[in-house]
């Protein structure tokens, strides 16, 4: 009897064991001691080219038409820890607002002021979150974490700003009170000119 509990204590360890190494159900979680699966954002090395070398011959031209020695920025660099510091960080502010969920990062193309880079393009990110009732169609939106009285409340961000009057054509809308408001919106990374001719890089 004992020999015949053993067997099935081993049986049934074995079987755990087993359902703890399978492969994660969705593409981009990790398995349990094994290697992280590919995101299904992953994109193949040439359709990647492809889609660059298209920006190139369709976007770029239309942008530098008409501007004498003028060319379309085509890529930013973001360091690799930066980004890892900011994503750390906006958990943090995010946690401590009422645990808001962060539902994704939103990109936002943006240009310098003239007086800086160059007055280029560029492009600065914020986390966004629910804007509706879970289950509705909706459209989530940036926000930034606002602190009254000790309590901190994720706050969308079309709220905090100044928005340009009627008709008004005002790219540069600004926080009109910093105090009690901390933003998440994230600039400051390198900015790049098209990049040279770089046969190791995408052309």
């Amino acid at each position: 009897m004992k020999t015949i509990k053993l067997l099935a204590l081993l049986f049934v360890s074995a079987i755990i064991l087993e359902g703890c190494n399978e492969k994660p159900a969705h593409p981009g979680e990790p398995t349990v001691g094994g290697p992280i699966a590919p995101p299904k954002t992953i994109i193949d090395v040439q359709e990647a080219e492809d889609m660059y070398h298209r920006y190139g011959k369709d976007i770029a031209p239309i942008l530098e038409k008409n501007k004498s020695n003028f060319k379309a920025t085509r890529s930013l660099s973001i360091d690799y820890k930066t980004l890892k510091d900011y994503i750390a960080f906006i958990d943090q502010e995010a946690g401590e607002a009422d645990s808001i969920e962060i539902t994704g990062l939103r990109i936002y193309f943006a240009k310098y002021d003239d007086s800086l880079n160059d007055g280029r393009a560029t492009v600065f990110l914020n986390p966004i979150m629910e804007a509706g009732t879970r289950g509705d169609l909706r459209d989530d939106v940036s926000f930034a974490i606002k602190t009254e009285d000790g309590k901190s409340t994720a706050v969308p961000v079309g709220k905090l700003i100044k928005k340009p009057t009627t008709g008004s054509n005002r790219a540069d809308l600004t926080m009109p009170i910093q105090n009690g408001v901390q933003s998440l919106a994230s600039n400051k990374s390198p900015w790049t000119p098209p990049p040279p001719k770089n046969e190791d890089d995408y052309q």
